[in-house]
């Protein structure tokens, strides 16, 4: 009966150990550094076609602080998905985005989604990006973490937005009036 036990006990380890780290491999986004190594690895190999980036913006800002989810439940304004074939215009844009670029934020702020974009591979989210541009202060959320302004990250975003919105966006720079 103690070898039952043993064994009963060992298989309950494993199937512990195993619901963990499966649990923990879903839902979450990579490290920002590792995302960036990564979709820089992506981008040098030319491996764009299954890349896609979506856009999520609000045109009018709200009283209240609006989060990932809920540009992602629906309270964006437009969407924009930008296939690999249309980034590969871009592909000097986005060699110059890499894990180099990352200085965390001094201090931490809360996320107000007035943008959010991701780029995606095989139906996988590699880099999920917040700006918050303003006067004082422009960081970006990468992977939901906060690191100062990266040009390159915003830039190549730049282009699929409407020609007369966040075309001052960046440090030091306010938001286009509403």
């Amino acid at each position: 009966m103690s070898k039952k036990k043993h064994i009963s006990l060992r298989l309950c380890l494993v199937l512990l150990f195993a619901a963990i780290v499966l649990s923990s491999c879903g839902g979450s986004y990579m490290p920002p550094e590792r995302a960036l190594n990564d979709f820089s690895g992506r981008i040098e190999q030319g491996n764009l076609s299954d890349l896609t980036l979506t856009i999520y913006y609000k045109y009018i800002t709200t009283i209240h602080f609006l989060s990932v989810e809920d540009l992602l439940d629906g309270l964006y304004d437009h969407k924009i998905v930008v296939s690999g074939s249309e980034l590969e215009e871009h592909i000097e844009l986005l060699r110059q985005i890499t894990a180099d670029n990352l200085i965390p934020a001094a201090h931490e702020s809360q996320i107000y989604a007035i943008m959010y974009y991701t780029f995606e591979a095989n139906g996988r989210t590699i880099l999920g990006v917040v700006p918050q541009a303003d006067l004082y202060d422009s960081t970006m959320f990468i992977n939901g973490v906060e690191f100062l302004w990266i040009d390159a990250l915003f830039d190549v975003v730049r282009p699929f937005l409407p020609e007369d919105r966040f075309v001052n966006w960046g440090p030091g720079l306010q938001r286009d009036a509403d």
